[in-house]
């Protein structure tokens, strides 16, 4: 268990393209004396912390200044993954490129680099009341807990159904490090003619077909795509600039009830206490 403020041990960089923007970007991982994780696009530093979320339509988008990252939820899970609390990452471009659609190889860049530790603590946000956000149908709730603990469940049309997961050992998760984003194949033409998903394919998304998975290998996991949803909520839970002990139950929750429920949680000290 991370006890103590961390940070990589050398620079890196990953290369690759953009979901939805369909540009290759290039990624520079550097070490940081600073408590957080930040970007930094166009001179323009943008601490990657749920105040500065702008937009959650299909990633999680933070912004400053006139300055905006997109689909930071999968690079967020592998720092959350690799224990680093503290990183700067320079981007060349507006969006995280996708890679496989999962945060494998994030997660591998970091346990390459090695993690360097300080001497501070403050890394750990535990809740200390309930709290829960709903839209429509969808709920996502977070009660005390020693550790994070996440119960998700998600509901789509077949051929995937009604899919439940409780993940109770987070920090070594592998099979949700390395599940990948999905869509339906009905929602992919008005995607594009919004102007997204220039860089999707069937090397880096899941797509769901009307009776079957479209993509030729199939599922990584049988429960590849509720192990996603978990993967795209600890993302999104990391922008809250901690590691979270909490309870965490959610049904068809997205980007847009994850972030609620961070601005929910911090609108009242009440709620958490930081270790």
């Amino acid at each position: 268990m991370i006890k103590r403020q961390t940070t990589i041990n050398r620079i890196f960089k990953i290369t690759g393209i953009g979901l939805h923007t369909g540009q290759s970007v290039t990624l520079e991982f550097l070490p940081r004396r600073e408590f957080g994780i930040a970007f930094v696009f166009n001179g323009i530093t943008i601490p990657a912390r749920y105040d500065m979320v702008a937009d959650t339509r299909l990633s999680t988008l933070i912004a400053k200044d006139g300055a905006t990252i997109s689909t930071i939820e999968h690079l967020m899970a592998a720092f959350y993954f690799s224990g680093i609390t503290n990183c700067l990452v320079y981007i060349n471009g507006p969006e995280v490129p996708i890679l496989d659609g999962s945060a494998w190889e994030f997660y591998q860049g970091m346990w390459k680099a090695g993690v360097y530790e300080f001497p501070e603590n403050g890394v750990y946000l535990k809740v200390l009341r309930t709290v829960e956000v709903k839209h429509n149908d969808a709920w996502a709730r977070i009660k005390p807990h020693n550790t994070l603990d996440i119960t998700m469940t998600i509901e789509f049309r077949p051929p995937v159904g009604k899919q439940k997961k409780r993940v109770t050992d987070v920090e070594n998760a592998f099979a949700i490090i390395n599940s990948r984003t999905f869509t339906l194949l009905e929602e992919i033409e008005a995607i594009k003619k919004a102007g997204l998903a220039k860089g999707g394919s069937l090397d880096n998304a899941v797509v769901i077909g009307m009776d079957e998975i479209v993509n030729p290998h199939g599922l990584r996991y049988r429960k590849e795509l509720v192990n996603h949803k978990i993967l795209d909520l600890i993302g999104d839970l990391y922008t809250s600039g901690y590691r979270i002990m909490g309870r965490v139950e959610a049904f068809k929750t997205g980007h847009h009830l994850n972030n609620l429920l961070l601005k929910e949680l911090f609108s009242d000290s009440g709620n958490y206490g930081i270790y």
